[in-house]
This record gives structure tokens, sequence and C-alpha cells, in this order.
């Protein structure tokens, strides 16, 4: 049993959603050694944590740039 209710599947998701690789592998190590092999259900839930994740930045980047009068740009 899980001591935390999703281990370090926050930690993955975060690290993954800024492309840092080193700490994705260190903390999916981690889980594997702690709490076994990834399910499909933890992919989904990592999945869907990274899309969070990257829809707050993207919300908190546009309220800074609008503070700033700065126009975002979806490259």
């Amino acid at each position: 049993m899980r001591e935390h209710t999703n281990g370090y599947l926050p930690k993955i998701a975060y690290h993954m959603a800024d492309n840092n690789h080193n700490a994705v592998e260190h903390f999916t190590e981690r889980q594997i050694a702690r709490y076994g092999h990834l399910s499909s259900e933890d992919m989904m839930w990592i999945t869907r944590e990274i899309a969070s994740i990257k829809r707050i930045w993207a919300a908190e980047e546009s309220e800074f740039n609008s503070h700033l009068s700065i126009e975002s740009y979806n490259l």
C-alpha cells in the first residue's frame, strides 16, 4: 500500500512537464523501487497531471504578461 496516495507520480509529472529528464528518471526509479512497475492507470494519471500543470503554467504566464502589457503568442 502506498504511504502517499500517488507515491512519486506527482513529482514524475511535474518534472516531465518541465522537461527535466534526470529528475524524471530519478523519481521513476524511486516509484518502481517502492511501489512496483508503473501501471497503465499510473501512466494515465501522469498524462492528465502533465496537461493540468501545463494549463496552470500557461494561465500564470498569460496573467503575468497581461500585467506587463505583453501579448502572449502561441507558437
